[in-house]
């Protein structure tokens, strides 16, 4: 029993010190040299989308100064796909020559921005030499491509009404040419009828050919041998026709009852402008021609219609302005079908003027 004790006390100072030693202060964790450094609290940063107006502006602006090439630059590549360069600078070019547009005036209105699509609310006035202004309140639609602003194309870019497909046609009213006077007051040029006169020598009747060389000289002053020379070497048997000379419808009446019997003359009566006499002092006077394929958007845009005729020298060129007068014309808005839909605008012609020369 004694022995029993004497363990129980050699025991309990050991248990004692177990317990002292889980009792004593943690140590202290440092971090590993390989651990991540602590996250800080993340900052929400935000951008707004570039103002838009600036790259509508580009897109106007190029607009007013016909810069065709700018305009297409600006636009979507959505857009681009759709029509080529060409195909969309041809589409302002025949508007403007259709509606005789002499100069295009915009305005911005507004501007919505959303993050990456805006629109842009802009008047345009289509200045036109034959029906005056033309203005309309118009919308933009934007698309935001690699940080910039590029314009969505259609046609309602140029008129809301064009929409869809719809067109402008323009209706001329056109004066008649004025007349060239000498100063006796004689018309040297006028509007007249007149009778272009040819041949088809292999239908000349040889004992008409005297006759018929005789009477074309008197109406063109051009001499027999001089007429028989440019149809000596046609071949027989083939029709061919041969012009010589426009003379006025009262040279042809006078003769009617003779002319009407020969054969192989053909008599191809007109309504022109006519220069009386064969055409005195031509170098003065000038001539006109149909209107230059390479010049035919110039004129269409000064209110001419493409098969009308125009002063290439002379007076007949210097006074252009007066001898054609101040054309009208209406602007019609047509659909795909070409059914009209409306009248756009509408003014009158003015008479044109005619010029008196100190010519004898």
């Amino acid at each position: 029993m004694q022995k029993m004790k004497i363990r129980s006390r050699t025991i309990l100072p050991l248990f004692i010190l177990v317990l002292a030693g889980c009792r004593s202060p943690s140590p202290t964790i440092q971090p590993s040299p390989d651990a991540p450094p602590a996250l800080s609290t993340p900052v929400v940063l935000t951008t707004q989308a570039p103002d838009p107006e600036p790259a509508a502006r580009a897109y106007l602006t190029a607009w007013k100064n016909e810069d065709y090439a700018q305009m297409y630059a600006l636009l979507t590549e959505v857009s681009q796909d759709a029509l080529t360069e060409e195909e969309f600078s041809a589409r302002y070019r025949n508007l403007a020559a259709e509606a005789a547009l002499s100069s295009v005036d915009t305005q911005i209105l507004s501007a919505l921005t959303q993050t990456r699509t805006a629109q842009v609310s802009y008047r345009v006035t289509l200045h036109s030499t034959l029906i005056g202004d033309l203005a309309r309140d118009t919308m933009m639609n934007l698309s935001l491509e690699n940080g910039d602003w590029r314009i969505q194309w259609d046609e309602a870019l140029i008129l809301p009404e064009l929409a869809g497909g719809n067109t402008l046609r323009m209706d001329y009213q056109i004066p008649s040419r004025a007349n060239i006077y000498d100063r006796e007051g004689q018309a040297l040029v006028a509007q007249a009828d007149a009778t272009a006169l040819g041949l088809i020598p292999s239908q000349i009747d040889p004992d008409q050919e005297t006759t018929l060389l005789n009477e074309l000289s008197r109406l063109t002053g051009m001499r027999p041998d001089t007429i028989q020379a440019m149809y000596e070497n046609f071949p027989p048997g083939v029709d061919w026709y041969l012009g010589l000379r426009e003379v006025s419808a009262d040279a042809v009446q006078a003769r009617e009852n003779v002319l009407s019997g020969l054969a192989g003359l053909v008599m191809r009566p007109f309504r022109s402008r006519y220069y009386f006499d064969n055409g005195i002092a031509p170098h003065v006077i000038g001539y006109v021609t149909a209107i230059p394929l390479e010049q035919e958007e110039e004129y269409r845009r000064l209110g001419y219609r493409r098969d009308e005729r125009v002063g290439q020298s002379g007076l007949e060129k210097w006074g252009e302005a007066y001898l054609s007068g101040k054309r009208g014309g209406a602007l019609y808005l047509v659909d795909p079908s070409g059914l009209i839909l409306t009248k756009l605008g509408e003014s009158a012609p003015a008479p044109s003027q005619a010029i008196y020369t100190t010519l004898d």
